[in-house]
């Protein structure tokens, strides 16, 4: 069972809420810190913290509701103002400048993270000036060890409050909830910018999804020890790596990681031209 968990203080969060709750019959239930809205298909929670500051949620509604997957819906933000749908894990490589712990990782959902980006994909037509992309790892809340992703509009106060935006997203997350694929490839993604474009490319359209993604820009906290930690939550001994972007060095921490514990190690290049699946 899944649980969406939204933020009062999150408008675009709570603007997919209200679409989702069309989605089906729900049992309302109010308490101190939280609403919970409890369905046939998925349950609902409404908190009252950002999200991003959330850690340790999952075993504090667990008291309350049974859930063994999260989607946390959301809004992001950006100065570049782009007009995006995103999905992403969260958690920290370096410093939690936003939530979380530093060098803390939460558990992904890379599955239903997969069906959501395919059933989005079919419906982004209905908004042609949004571009849909994977976000690298980033901000917490980094302590979750129940499966979970970030989904997200952004990246202004006009975009949070579209409501085609928000009915895309909650049919999309409702479509992801009820396909039970899970035969997907799994990796962790290394390299690129922050807005993943080679890791966006292989998830609308090969075999392979993600867990945890790692910017090139947080290459100077990458450790092997971290790498093993990101794909040990992620569940996978895969590694997929933008190749250009991808330095000497940490081609070579790769390396012998791979020697070591026999990781597989791809290009995006080959994984998009032997996985394909459109």
């Amino acid at each position: 069972m899944h649980l969406v968990i939204v933020s009062k203080e999150d408008i675009a969060g709570m603007n997919i809420k209200d679409w989702l709750l069309t989605m089906g019959d729900f049992e309302e239930k109010r308490l101190n810190d939280f609403t919970l809205y409890f369905g046939g298909n998925f349950h609902l929670a409404e908190v009252k913290k950002r999200l991003i500051y959330v850690d340790g949620i999952d075993l504090e509604l667990k008291k309350y509701v049974d859930f063994d997957k999260i989607i946390f819906a959301s809004r992001h933000s950006s100065k570049d103002e782009r007009k995006i749908f995103s999905v992403h894990v969260s958690g920290n490589i370096g410093t939690a400048d936003y939530g979380g712990k530093p060098y803390s990782l939460a558990k992904p959902d890379p599955f239903t993270m997969k069906n959501y980006v395919l059933a989005l994909k079919e419906k982004l037509h209905r908004k042609p000036e949004f571009q849909f992309t994977m976000e690298v790892t980033h901000h917490g809340p980094s302590e979750i060890s129940t499966p979970s992703a970030f989904y997200e509009i952004g990246s202004t106060e006009e975009e949070w409050r579209d409501e085609e935006a928000a009915k895309i997203v909650a049919e999309s997350i409702f479509e992801a909830i009820g396909d039970k694929r899970n035969d997907w490839h799994v990796a962790v993604g290394v390299g690129g910018t922050h807005y993943a474009p080679r890791q966006t490319e292989i998830i609308l359209s090969t075999t392979f999804t993600f867990g945890h993604n790692f910017a090139k820009y947080t290459f100077p906290h990458l450790t092997e020890d971290f790498i093993r930690k990101a794909l040990e939550i992620t569940e996978t001994n895969t590694i997929i790596i933008d190749e250009k972007s991808t330095t000497s060095s940490i081609k070579k921490m790769l390396q012998a990681i791979s020697e070591s514990f026999g990781t597989e190690i791809l290009k995006s290049k080959q994984v998009k031209r032997e996985f394909c699946i459109y």
